[in-house]
């Protein structure tokens, strides 16, 4: 007879224990049309398919579904359609970083620093503001004879009918090359010179400078940058003082380095408009009872012009501009003082009136609604909050610090928007949307945010259709980016990130699509320009033919699968429906298993549509895991004659997995009673169930076998098993049932 150890006490059985496996899985009613989880296969399926609830999950929840980590690339713009995100393009040379670009009279202009710039494909052509000096469309006076032959080059220049062409021997000598002699022109007050150059040689820096004189006596003058040989070079020259240099009469060429037999070009020498202290913050397209025009203002003064030629000082304008009410408006960077020209008199004479309060920095001016009623407003907002003006008269207004709060970072503050009746406003890391009733936090500061490397302040946004297009200025430190978010449907989805740091994204700017074929996104890095498309016609790109595509993605990382996370199980296989995929434009899959990360190990690539061969796990045997992170490449090829059309595309990846749960058991066995003492020990085991712990129990009966301990439950009562003997019923067992109901 053999013997059991339950609670520690020996207990003698009738007959053998039977032993069976317990099915961990409690039993589940599921209704509706059938979906993968319905599937009666012993595997688990996991779909992904739809990602517009946007970045910044690190982990998956179960109430977040549709979400990434992070991507580089890719276009998830769209549920079941991941392509390639868009090419981009850099717009030949700017040289400074431009902080605003804009539309203007079908063209695109950009502003930095003190330089303004018009787009005519495939560079940028400088609109100087400020005073020509010299067209050099005439030729000059030669200084040394033979030595320095002057003409005028109608067939090699920048602007206008020619440029100033200079062939220098090899006999010539430092010293004056040349000259130009210019109606007396005042230059006091200013500091740089701006003009082309362009030698058959390479030039550095002070082998040349263009002097100024009054009535022979020189003035002032500026060394000539660096040149490239062969190519025109755009040229701001910091000259000396020009505080005597009321009377300017002529331009002189000298030399002051030999450089042999070369020829050299100079063409518009321009006075500038502002010093170069005194940047560029904004400009503004504005319409009035007369003409439009272009206003591109500092902190100090404005300019404008109504031909994009031709510019004038805009008298009593200055700081961040918003049209608003039949007036244009100007406001201080420290809030205090809001400027307006009259009442459809763009070019007018300007009033100012003071407001009091402690605004911090202020970084933006915008037209809106008030949220309470819907009355038109002005808004501005800085380092210290978001306010509206009530503007009273024309001499006088209050402005008002509306409802919200956000962090009083440096840069919070930095642009604000009205629109689809909600004020949007940077926050530093993240962005306010401002409702009529209450204020939602919707940046990408959220949840677990950007990943390190990514991440900056707000500094830019701008709408396309239902898009709020927004940049990441990632600074000296970090990559920046530009993402975007859907009103209606919320997440923010990446667009583009720059290759390396310390290359901010500071301006943003949208061309439609009766300007750029598909519309286009230009945008600041670094000192470059750059430009996508963008359609403002729908947000599938795969309904677009002309539509075009970046080469490659860096990744769309998925959530970390923690589904069970503290369960052992095992990675099967991976399905995918695809199109447009082929030998050269393919998909890849990497993952990383239990914290490492997701691009560490690579399982294969889809090269076929729509149903590609499922790529396996461990050769099919599978791969054992307790949390699992998935990371997507596209890649396209470079056949054909617009490959930049093509992109692989992502429908579905369902995800294969079995949990191997540790088996747990239960045992039934009859343990001896009789008569005399069944009762008793029906009362034993009744406690044994009623207790609040386990019981501990040994099926061999011997308790130095501790592998065969087992932490159990009492679950099923005592059942008496009887015998006839002598006509009476006499007990003989009690037949219990005990069961793991946990095993780490």
């Amino acid at each position: 007879m053999r013997t059991i150890l339950l609670n520690s006490k020996p207990y003698k059985i009738l007959g053998e224990i039977t032993q069976r496996a317990i099915n961990p899985w409690m039993a589940k009613i599921s209704s509706g049309s059938r979906e993968y989880d319905d599937l009666s296969s012993q595997a688990s399926p996991k779909e992904y398919h739809d990602f517009r609830n946007g970045l910044g999950l690190q982990s998956e929840l179960p109430a977040e579904s549709n979400r990434l980590w992070w991507a580089e690339g890719i276009d998830f713009s769209t549920a079941r359609s991941a392509v390639l995100g868009p090419l981009v393009n850099k717009a030949g040379a700017f040289g400074v970083a431009p902080v605003k670009i804009i539309d203007f009279e079908n063209a695109t202009y950009a502003f930095g620093a003190s330089i303004i710039k018009k787009w005519n494909t495939p560079n940028w052509d400088t609109k100087f503001p400020g005073t020509e000096i010299c067209d050099c469309d005439d030729v000059w006076t030669s200084d040394q004879g033979a030595n320095v032959v002057c003409s005028a080059d109608t067939s090699d220049k920048k602007e206008g009918t020619g440029s100033a062409k200079f062939a220098i021997a090899d006999a010539a000598t430092t010293g004056d090359c040349a000259h130009k002699s210019i109606t007396a022109m005042d230059l006091t007050g200013h500091t740089v010179v701006s003009f082309w150059a362009k030698s058959s040689v390479a030039l550095n820096a002070g082998d040349y400078d263009i002097h100024f004189l009054a009535g022979g006596v020189s003035k002032a003058g500026g060394n000539i940058p660096a040149c490239v040989a062969g190519v025109w070079t755009e040229c701001e020259v910091v000259t000396s003082d020009l505080s005597t240099s009321s009377a300017i009469d002529a331009l002189y060429l000298q030399c002051h380095v030999d450089k042999g037999a070369h020829d050299l070009w100079i063409d518009i020498i321009r006075l500038d408009a502002f010093p170069p202290t005194d940047s560029f913050i904004d400009a503004i397209v504005a319409t009035d009872a007369t003409d439009s025009y272009l206003v591109v203002s500092t902190a100090t003064k404005a300019i404008y012009t109504t031909d994009g030629t031709a510019w004038a000082t805009l008298t009593g304008c200055k700081g961040y501009l918003a049209f608003y009410n039949t007036k244009l408006h100007g406001i201080a960077t420290t809030g205090k003082t809001l400027y307006s020209s009259a009442a459809d008199n763009i070019d007018g004479t300007w009033t100012s009136f003071n407001m009091s309060g402690d605004f911090g920095t202020v970084y933006d001016l915008f037209e809106g609604k008030l949220l309470s009623d819907g009355t038109p407003t002005l808004y501005f907002c800085g380092t210290e909050g978001l306010f509206n003006i009530d503007i009273v008269s024309v001499t006088e207004g209050h402005a008002h610090k509306q409802e919200v709060e956000y962090p009083p970072l440096t840069y919070s503050g930095h642009k604000g928007i009205y629109w689809n009746a909600n004020v949007w406003v940077a926050t530093g890391y993240g962005i306010l949307k401002v409702g009529p009733s209450m204020a939602t936090f919707v940046g990408p500061d959220l949840d677990d945010g950007l990943p390190s490397g990514y991440q900056g302040y707000i500094y830019n946004m701008v709408t396309v259709n239902n898009w709020l297009v927004f940049c990441v200025n990632g600074g000296t430190t970090d990559r920046s980016s530009i993402l975007k978010r859907n009103s209606s449907l919320g997440g923010n989805l990446q667009v583009y990130t720059t290759s390396e740091v310390n290359k901010p994204i500071a301006c943003l700017h949208h061309s439609p699509s009766s300007l750029y074929t598909n519309g286009r996104l230009w945008f600041g890095e670094g000192t470059d320009i750059k430009y996508m498309m963008f359609p403002d016609i729908t947000s599938n790109v795969k309904q677009i033919a002309t539509y075009e595509y970046a080469q490659y993605a860096e990744g769309g990382t998925l959530p970390i699968l923690r589904k069970l996370a503290a369960i052992s199980k095992v990675a099967l296989g991976l399905a995918a429906i695809t199109k447009s995929c082929n030998d050269n434009d393919y998909i890849s899959i990497y993952y990383g298993l239990n914290g490492a990360s997701a691009g560490t190990t690579a399982l294969g690539t889809f090269k076929t549509s729509p149903k590609p061969a499922i790529l396996t796990f461990g050769s099919g045997l599978g791969i054992e895991f307790y949390t699992i992170q998935f990371l997507i490449l596209l890649y396209r090829g470079t056949s054909g004659t617009t490959p930049e059309r093509n992109s692989p595309e992502l429908e579905s990846l369902l995800f294969y997995y079995l949990p191997r749960l540790v088996v747990i058991n239960a045992w039934t066995f009859i343990i001896e009673a009789t008569d005399e003492d069944a009762e008793a020990r029906i009362v034993e085991f009744e406690a044994f169930r009623d207790t609040k712990t386990l019981l501990t129990f040994n099926p061999t009966g011997d308790t130095a076998k501790t592998a065969f301990n087992f932490y159990v439950a009492l679950t099923t009562m005592p059942m008496r098993f009887w015998v006839e003997e002598q006509g009476t019923r006499q007990t003989k067992g009690i037949q219990i049932t005990v069961e793991q109901v946990f095993s780490g």
